[in-house]
């Protein structure tokens, strides 16, 4: 078993990260979805950069190919959006807390200089 498909199994959380290096283009698919790889991917020119996920609460990569720092940054904003939309649906504010806290941050004195 290799580095990515060890950290596939163990995370908790992971997804396999697709890529053009040529156009810094880069998507995540979810490795424990069922069915085919979602329409909107073909035609990228995309290829398997490696394999990030959630193990233990700790994040973890296995890269297959050598990235530079811009791709690097491009993955951890996709990665980002990735876990957002799989978060938000599971966090609910108490209702009215979040109007009430905002009428209050408003009414605060502002005690900044200049």
């Amino acid at each position: 078993m290799n580095r990515l498909e060890q950290l596939a199994l163990e995370a908790e959380v992971s997804a396999c990260i697709l890529g053009n290096l040529t156009t810094r283009d880069f998507a995540l698919v979810d490795l424990h979805a069922p069915g085919p790889i979602p329409e909107c991917l073909h035609g990228r020119g995309l290829g398997v950069i490696g394999v990030t996920g959630i193990v233990g609460g700790v994040p973890r990569t296995a890269l297959a190919v050598e990235l530079d720092d811009v791709a690097l940054s491009a993955i951890a904003q996709v990665w980002l959006r990735y876990l957002s939309a799989r978060i938000t649906p599971h966090i609910q504010p108490p209702p009215g807390d979040s109007i009430r806290f905002l009428e209050r941050l408003h009414a605060l004195d502002d005690t900044r200089q200049g």
